[in-house]
């Protein structure tokens, strides 16, 4: 009993009993010793820091140092330890081994042979420590954290860059340029605690810039023997903005034309941020508040972000109409007459290739409202056509104005307004549709005229406020024009709102009165609101006021061409 108590003893010790043992492992052969280094070279070179934005176009640039060091490779070992614990099974054997050893020495040895016994006790002393050492790991090796570097096995070098040393007097030049085009001069900079800036808003001129927003800039700074070469968006140095270049454009909160969305009316040289743009529209801010112009009456230009605190918007209240002076009290100058047609074509909607026609369907209001209420035309004898987009819809509104008049006796009194251009080989006027088809869009007006002049009218008068757009500068197409009117009818008057190298000008001035009309429109209305009727007294009235008023807002030239008898009354 007393044996199996010593054997369990000693089998609940050798559970227990652990060690632990170190070991040096290499872990490396080429270990960089960054203690055995020596310096072979340096070298300063620039470095650009920060981003460029429109609030901050500053390019920066720092001194720096890179320095060429060389490095002894070694041999690195890193100290683990291991614990061990005896394995159950072998000690047990061992054990067991030992006490059957010693019990056979002590039970079944002869006295007499005291070597045998001590032979088997021996046996079991070296049974019970060979099974201790049979030892099993307990866990993964534990890394002390330390390391040590053997012999050199080699060299690295590397560049390492720092700053650079303060002090040292350096300096740099710069120059800019945009599309091989030096923009600013190649100018030299000193640095000052290691680094230099350029602004390049202080720098550039914006005007030298169109509306592209893929415009970039190049930036070339030479430092020593080494040159360094940046681009930048134009984007990043300015922000961009749109001016109104149009005498007028509509402010809208959606972008399609509609009278219903026009907020207020912008006049020539409002600046407004520009936000983005979708097809054929600006998206705008105004105040805090984004809306949409027409792309075709407005030009992109950049300028710094402070711009947008100093912008100039001359907003024309958008008014109903009859708050004009020549919109309402219109006199009544002729009874009704059904034998006097009129006949209305005005064209505002144009697509982006050409701005909008400010204020023509207003126009095209105005004069008919003259046929009905001063002309003696009654309405149901008014033909009239808004955004007629070209060619055939032109035929088609001319087969609705013959098939009404049906060969009778008439007096036709027909207004035009809209976009027109004089084909420089043919000499002939083409009256422009709303269409985007450039060619389907073209209205001969040459043939338009003969068919107007080959209608059974015994008066025929015609009012174009016609705005050239190509001004090739050619009189005689608006002589040839008019004669295929005048020649046929004797009784028929034809009057121009310009020559064809003259625009015809809104009558908007930015600091003065808002009439929301063509100069020419409203002078022809307000002659007929002062009682003239006869073309003498219309034309002078013409002659005296639209050119003088186009002198005064915009100093240019607008004179009026006027064809046929002006002893004629456009009422009998």
């Amino acid at each position: 009993m007393k044996s199996f108590s010593k054997i369990s003893l000693i089998t609940l010790a050798s559970i227990l009993i652990s060690c632990s043992s170190t070991t040096w492992i290499v872990e490396s052969q080429e270990e960089v010793d960054r203690g055995d280094y020596k310096l072979l070279d340096t070298k300063l070179f620039i470095q650009k820091s920060g981003s460029v934005s429109p609030e901050f176009p500053i390019v920066q640039f720092q001194l720096k140092s890179a320095n060429t060091i060389e490095y002894v490779r070694r041999i690195k070992t890193d100290r683990y330890i291991q614990k061990y614990r005896p394995r159950f099974g072998y000690v047990a054997f061992g054990v067991g081994s030992a006490a059957l050893a010693g019990y056979s020495a002590f039970a079944f040895s002869d006295p007499a042979k005291k070597g045998q016994k001590i032979a088997l006790i021996g046996a079991s002393a070296a049974l019970t420590g060979i099974s201790f050492l049979n030892m099993k790991p307990i866990g993964a090796p534990q890394h002390t954290g330390e390391s040590r570097l053997l012999r050199k096995t080699g060299t690295y070098i590397e560049v390492d860059t720092l700053d650079a040393a303060a002090g040292s007097s350096e300096s740099a030049s710069y120059s800019i340029s945009y599309q091989n085009q030096e923009l600013s001069p190649r100018t030299k900079r000193e640095f000052s605690n290691n680094s230099f800036i350029i602004n390049l808003g202080e720098e550039l001129n914006p005007d030298a810039f169109s509306g592209d927003e893929d415009i970039t800039i190049d930036l070339s700074v030479d430092y020593r023997d080494s040159s360094y070469n940046y681009q930048f968006p134009i984007s990043s140095v300015f922000e961009p903005f749109v001016v109104v270049s149009s005498a007028v454009t509509a402010l809208r909160n959606e972008p399609e034309i509609n009278s219903r969305n026009i907020l207020t009316d912008l006049a020539q040289g409002s600046q407004l941020k520009l936000v983005s743009r979708e097809g054929d529209w600006y998206k705008v801010l105004y105040g805090i508040s984004e809306n949409w112009v027409s792309a075709g009456d407005v030009k992109t230009i950049w300028r710094p972000a402070e711009f947008s605190q100093q912008l100039s918007v001359v907003a024309i209240p958008n008014v109903p109409f009859g708050s004009v002076d020549v919109e309402r009290d219109i006199p009544r100058l002729a009874e009704d007459n059904r034998d006097r047609w009129g006949f209305i074509l005005s064209n505002q909607k144009y697509d982006v290739a050409l701005p909008e026609n400010t204020y023509a369907h207003r126009d095209g209001e105005l004069v008919e409202k003259y046929m009905n209420s001063a002309l003696g035309i009654v309405p149901n004898q008014t033909i009239k056509f808004l955004d007629m987009s070209g060619n055939q819809t032109a035929r088609n509104g001319f087969n609705r104005l013959t098939s009404r008049i049906n060969n009778r006796q008439v007096e036709l009194l027909v207004y035009l307004n809209g976009y027109a251009e004089v084909d420089p080989e043919t000499n002939l006027v083409y009256f422009l549709g709303t269409s985007s088809d450039s060619s389907a869009r073209r209205i001969n007006l040459n043939s338009m005229f003969d068919g107007f002049a080959n209608l059974p009218a015994r008066k025929l008068f015609i009012v174009a406020d016609i705005d050239f757009v190509n001004q090739p500068g050619k009189q005689q197409a608006l002589e040839t024009l008019a004669a295929a009117v005048t020649t046929q009818v004797p009784n028929s008057a034809v009057v121009f709102a310009s020559e064809t190298d003259q625009r015809s000008y809104l009558y908007t001035d930015p600091n003065g009165p808002q009439k929301r009309h063509s100069i020419f429109t409203y002078y022809f209305a307000d002659a007929l609101k002062q009682r003239n009727t006869k073309w003498e007294d219309i034309r002078t009235h013409l002659e005296r006021n639209v050119s003088f008023t186009s002198r005064s807002i915009f100093n240019v030239p607008q004179d009026i061409r006027f064809f046929g008898s002006d002893s004629l009354s456009i009422v009998n």
